[in-house]
């Protein structure tokens, strides 16, 4: 399957999981998916919330900052992408205001329960899946544009889904986050992302005199 129909299918996939949670939770009331997800992860014991809330700093605003920062530097010194370094720039910062704006248009409430970690916004889309995703699923594209290999690209997707994933069930886990906030940030950070992997494809295309080579 070609890399841009993956994307396509994916949308649409994104748009209509999108489109269901917000009917339910416009209806007000528990969602079964919630309900759900929340009854498995509640076996998972008490002893490891300290790991899960080392994994949720993944997406916090300083574990975004410092991995960011980091594949920055990566794509300088390696790649001299100043293309990549922007739209890898602009779409986590861009991502995390259009959060904030998601959260204020939909007003979901978080959780009732006692939360694990401070909190002060609101719940839907959770800001750490979304970002989180931005990010992580970022991070593979570049990384993945490095190898022919399928087999490396399969570990590196494999890796990045595993972070996005254990991100994700750290906010449920920590009750700061009913389990559709977090698809729904899961939704919204793919279509983000896939939005501006086409802007910079987009750019590589119309300025092929300043695509990248790995620097010795």
């Amino acid at each position: 399957m070609s890399k841009r129909r993956t994307l396509f299918i994916g949308i649409v996939v994104s748009i209509a999981a999108l489109l269901f949670l917000l009917i339910g939770i416009n209806q007000n009331r528990p969602l079964l998916i919630d309900e759900s997800i929340s009854a498995l992860f509640s076996l998972v014991p008490d002893s490891l919330n300290p790991i899960f809330g080392a994994i949720t700093e993944l997406g916090d605003k300083q574990g975004i900052g410092i991995v960011g920062l980091l594949m920055l530097g990566w794509l300088l010194v390696k790649k001299w992408d100043f293309f990549g370094m922007g739209i890898l720039a602009l779409s986590v910062v861009l991502g995390n205001e259009a959060n904030k704006l998601l959260k204020n248009l939909i007003g979901r409430e978080r959780p009732p329960l006692e939360h694990m970690v401070e909190v002060n916004s609101l719940s839907f889309p959770s800001g750490h899946a979304m970002v989180g995703s931005i990010l992580y699923l970022s991070i593979a594209y570049f990384l993945m544009k490095e190898y022919d290999s399928p087999s490396a690209r399969r570990w590196i997707a494999l890796g990045a889904g595993s972070i996005i994933f254990l991100i994700g069930a750290s906010r449920v886990i920590l009750n700061v986050h009913y389990p559709s906030d977090v698809l729904g940030g899961y939704a919204f950070g793919f279509i983000w992302t896939a939005f501006w992997v086409y802007v910079y494809e987009a750019l590589r295309k119309r300025y092929p005199q300043l695509r990248t080579t790995s620097r010795k």
